[in-house]
This record gives C-alpha cells, structure tokens and sequence, in this order.
C-alpha cells in the first residue's frame, strides 16, 4: 500500500462503548499512522461472537473503497496460541485473529492470500489480554504506512486457515418447511434471519409465511411503512437476509425473541 493521503481503516469489535478500549485500540493506530481514518462499523458484535463478527465483515467490506483495511477483533482465545493473521483479497486487506472471522470471505474464494503475523521484539506493551491493541493495531499501522502483506509474517495456506461450522440453518422439516434461526436483532428491533434467499436459492415469491415463536407472520412487503402498524411482516433486507420486521416498532421486544431461538419458513409449493 502506498496510495498518498488517507488510509481508510474500518473497525469491528465486540469491545462496547462503556471501556476505554476502543479509545486506546484508535490510539495505536495512529500513532503508528497518522494518516489512518478510522471508521467504526461496530463495536457491538455480541461478546465472543466470532460468527456475528463474520458476517459483519462479509457484508460490509465491499462498501468500501479498494486498498481499505478491515481490522476485526473479537478474540474470545486472545493470549492463547492461536495464530493472527493479515490477509488481502478483492483489493481489500483484512487483519483479525485466526479463529473464523474469515469464514464466510473464504468460502465465497474472495481471499488471496494470508500471512501470520509476527510479534515485533520492539512492542513497547504486550498484554496477553489485548492483542488487538498490541499485535493487530500495529500490523494495521504498518500496512497503512507502505509495508507491503508479505513484509508482515511467513505465508499461510489458505485452505489451513480456522473456518467454523455453522448449523444447518436450511434443514428441511417436511415438504414446504424449512428451519432456521434468529442471527440478529438491530437497534430497531428487526430480526434478521438466518435465510439469504440470493445464497440459499429461495424463491421469495413461494414464500407464504414465517413462524416464529407461535406466530405466522404472513405480510410480506419491500419496505417498512408499506405495513400496516402493529402487524409483523418480513421482507428482504438491506444485507439480503429474510427479516421480520413491525412498523415504527420493535419485533424483537413484541415477539419476545433474540438472537438464536428457531423460527420456520413456510412455502406455497416447495421450494426449488
């Protein structure tokens, strides 16, 4: 990387607002780069939640511009030895702990190559409870300043790198039933499912009703006000999953769910 001016670098982190540590992971970076803009996409990811953490990233680095730096620490084993890594793909860099966060990049082959980052015998502090701050945030700086991937550590295969399991969110229960789960709720109390029609080749238009928690939510619709009040609809949302959603209202409260509870989908025929 050697493009002048800014180095846009995006962060998503299951640190919350509450500490100091999202303050202190900002500081290295700039003091290693003064030329970083950091852009904080979340530091909400549910404590310890690698998945979440995945999905995040996948569905929001393409929005930004080529050469941008995703720097991702959710660590639940930080301290452990577990590798970190930086790794490039789609004219993207991406820097994180090597525990899945990458799962979803890889499984689409939109990584191209990974590196294991080495630990600088110069580290002025180093936490075995904050590698983000002291092992990543320096890789990051060191990649916005001109170091070149390769200069950051030995190379690692690909196909070596820790991906997780997820369940199998698309089960078939019986003919025209399909099971899933809740994987998010939103600040407006939308629930995001766990179905990706573009991925999982639904067919949205054999779609007939989502039950969740005793309820069949049958209304579908392309956006929120298009539903009446108080009456829970699903559509299609921005990042391309089912949601269920209610109208100037929160789903998730009046449903009574959270992340993780099973709900079904039900088809007018079955589904292709």
């Amino acid at each position: 990387m050697d493009a002048p001016g800014l180095h846009i670098v995006t962060l998503i982190t299951d640190f919350g607002w509450h500490d100091v540590y999202v303050g202190q992971l900002k500081g290295i970076l700039l003091k290693g780069c003064a030329r970083i803009l950091p852009v904080d996409l979340t530091h909400t990811i549910p404590p310890w939640d690698i998945a979440a953490a995945a999905r995040c990233l996948y569905d929001s680095y393409s929005f930004f511009p080529p050469g941008t730096i995703h720097l991702v620490v959710v660590d639940p084993g930080v301290g452990s030895e577990r590798r970190l890594l930086a790794a490039a793909g789609q004219a993207h860099y991406f820097v994180a702990p090597d525990n899945g966060i990458l799962t979803y990049l890889l499984a689409d082959n939109l990584i191209s190559q990974a590196r294991c980052l080495e630990i600088s015998a110069k580290a002025a502090i180093l936490s075995p409870t904050f590698h983000g701050r002291d092992i990543l945030a320096p890789a990051v700086s060191r990649l916005a300043g001109g170091c070149p991937l390769e200069q950051l550590g030995p190379p690692l295969a690909l196909h070596e790198l820790v991906k997780f399991e997820e369940s199998n969110a698309t089960a078939t229960i019986s003919t025209g039933i399909l099971a899933g789960q809740i994987l998010s709720v939103d600040h407006f109390g939308n629930i995001r499912t766990s179905f990706h029609p573009q991925r999982d080749n639904i067919s949205i238009s054999h779609l007939s009703a989502v039950a969740i928690k005793n309820i069949m939510v049958t209304k579908q619709v392309q956006y929120y006000s298009e539903a009446p009040r108080d009456i829970p609809c699903f559509l299609i949302d921005s990042g391309g999953y089912i949601e269920i959603a209610i109208n100037q209202a929160n789903a998730a409260q009046t449903i009574q769910c959270m992340p993780g509870d099973p709900l079904c989908l039900h088809f007018k025929t079955t589904p292709p």
